[in-house]
C-alpha cells in the first residue's frame, strides 16, 4: 500500500511538472506585444472659459438685495406678532388693526417684489445658452421666493423667513457653479 502511494505521488508530481514545461514553451513561442506610445501629433487648444463676470454681479446684486431684506425682514415680523397678539385680546383699535393689515400686505408686496427680481434675472440666464445650469440654481430660487410669498400671505412668517433664507442659499450655488 505505502508503494502504491508513492507510486502515484510520484506520477502526480512528473505530470504536473510536464504541463508547467508545456505552458512555459507556448509563452516563448508567442511574440510580444509592443507597447503602442501616443502619437504626438498636434494638441488640442483649450477652449476658453467664458467670461461670466457680468452676469455674476447681477447674482452678487440680487443676494444683497434678498439679504437686506432678510435683516428687515426679521424685524417687521417681529412687529406683526407682538400687534397680532395684541389684536387677539382685543387690546388694538381698529385703526391699528387696519395699519397692521397694511403692513401685513405691505410686506408680501416686498416679498413680491423680491421674487419678481429673481424672476428677471433667471430669464436672462434662460436666454443665454451658456448659463442654462445657473439658470436652473436660479429658478430653484425664484421657486423659494414664491414659497415664501404663499407662506407669508397666510401668517406663517417663520417658515416664509426660512425659504427667504434658502433662496439666498440658492444664489450662493449660483455664483459658485459660475
Amino acid at each position: 500500500m505505502k508503494r502504491v502511494s508513492i507510486f502515484t505521488l510520484i506520477v502526480l508530481i512528473a505530470l504536473g511538472a510536464a504541463s508547467q514545461a508545456h505552458s512555459l514553451t507556448r509563452q516563448k513561442q508567442q511574440p510580444k506585444q509592443q507597447q503602442k506610445r501616443p502619437t504626438r501629433g498636434v494638441r488640442p487648444t483649450p477652449t476658453p472659459t467664458p467670461d461670466t463676470r457680468a452676469e455674476a454681479s447681477e447674482v452678487v446684486a440680487q443676494i444683497r438685495n434678498v439679504s437686506n431684506f432678510i435683516y428687515i425682514y426679521g424685524k417687521v415680523v417681529n412687529g406683526l406678532e407682538v400687534a397680532d397678539e395684541q389684536a387677539k385680546s382685543n387690546l388694538a383699535s381698529p385703526e391699528t388693526q387696519a395699519r397692521i393689515k397694511e403692513s401685513k400686505d405691505k410686506l408680501i408686496a416686498k416679498i413680491k417684489d423680491v421674487r419678481i427680481g429673481l424672476e428677471d434675472l433667471a430669464s436672462k440666464f434662460q436666454a443665454n445658452p451658456r448659463l442654462q445650469v445657473q439658470y436652473l440654481k436660479l429658478a430653484y430660487a425664484t421657486e423659494a421666493a414664491l414659497n415664501a410669498e404663499r407662506l407669508a400671505a397666510t401668517g406663517r412668517y417663520n417658515e416664509a423667513g426660512k425659504f427667504l433664507v434658502t433662496a439666498v442659499e440658492r444664489l450662493a450655488d449660483t455664483i459658485v457653479s459660475m
